[in-house]
């Protein structure tokens, strides 16, 4: 399986670093991973740099028409981990195992530019998450599911 994430920004906290690190490691016994980072538009106008990021992240999707596209949005579904797995199984088995996740930046996207251009949109909660933790999150959880659907024991 080919698993991509596309975020804006980098990681710049350690903690952060290292706890992206760990899964990033862990996940590539299970697929190819690979971590794309754009780089975040800088304007002082909130509403220019998210229509900039948007387009932004719409030329870059171009790149990848053949992948599954989920897009990590507070407006999106909540789902436990083992629907993830499931929702991931899925896409391994059935959707030309690529699978693309987006990530925003600090103020979002225009998710009505966007949204045409995806395939799902997945939330983790009513929680306001910080886009850079966001990722450490969906690091975890994709390592989870691949412990989920190969039936592996994992160490909480």
């Amino acid at each position: 399986m080919d698993i991509k994430i596309l975020a804006i920004g980098s990681l710049d906290k350690k903690y952060l670093i290292m706890g992206c690190e760990t899964f990033f490691e862990r996940i590539k016994h299970y697929a190819k991973l690979e971590i794309i980072e754009l780089k975040e538009v800088n304007n002082k106008n909130e509403q220019v740099k998210i229509n900039d990021q948007t387009a932004l992240v719409i030329k870059k999707l171009l790149d990848y028409s053949e992948y599954y596209k989920v897009l990590l949005s507070s407006q999106g579904q909540i789902l436990t981990s083992e629907q993830i797995a499931a929702y991931i199984k899925e896409v391994k088995d059935f959707k030309k195992a690529k699978l693309l996740f987006i990530i925003g930046g600090s103020h979002g996207f225009n998710n009505n530019e966007l949204l045409s251009k995806v395939n799902f949109q997945l939330s983790f909660g009513a929680i306001t998450l910080p886009h850079k933790l966001c990722r450490l999150v969906l690091l975890e959880q994709i390592y989870r599911s691949f412990k989920i659907i190969n039936n592996e024991s994992y160490n909480k």
